[in-house]
């Protein structure tokens, strides 16, 4: 839509690593054929991710990033825990997500609530910005998973899998 302001393709966001043109933060969503949703499968996804994260990781840019990687729904297993009411659109049942960084705790598990906003709350403290919403104004920043005291953690570059 308009406010998105500069919304690239993913091989011009490779480019932009490789060419040293990476902006501070950046949001990568997946073609809709790899998003890893019914019918389509999951490998091909996943390996799509791969790409990102080992670019990333063998970049001069992964002294100082961090990735949270997260789904938007999640089919897996029945979730025996009840999501929070927070507001009219509630919070929906838990989806996985995961902190990718030189500071980010080892073996880390957060067992606080978080949502989506959440990683925007830690964008919008780390860059000194307002809010954009209600939502982010009263979201838990995700800060507890990273250790900036720490040895860097080295990056742990994946192989692609077959997909056959």
């Amino acid at each position: 839509g308009p406010m998105w302001k500069r919304v690239v393709s993913n091989r011009e966001f490779d480019r932009d690593v490789r060419n040293h043109r990476l902006p501070a933060v950046s949001w990568l969503i997946p073609p809709k054929y790899l998003n890893e949703h019914p019918p389509h499968g999951m490998c091909e996804g996943e390996n799509w991710t791969v790409r990102r994260l080992n670019l990333i990781m063998e970049s001069e840019y992964w002294k100082n990033t961090a990735v949270f990687l997260t789904w938007d729904d999640f089919g897996g297993f029945y979730d025996h825990v009840p999501p929070p009411h927070v507001d009219l659109y509630g919070m929906g049942p838990r989806v996985p997500a995961l902190v990718i960084s030189p500071w980010a705790r080892r073996g880390f598990i957060d067992h606080r609530t978080y949502d989506f906003s959440s990683i925007l709350k830690t964008i919008e403290q780390l860059f000194g910005l307002p809010s954009l919403g209600q939502r982010d104004a009263h979201a838990k920043p995700m800060w507890n998973s990273f250790d900036f005291n720490q040895v860097p953690n080295k990056p742990l570059l994946l192989k692609r899998r077959w997909c056959g």
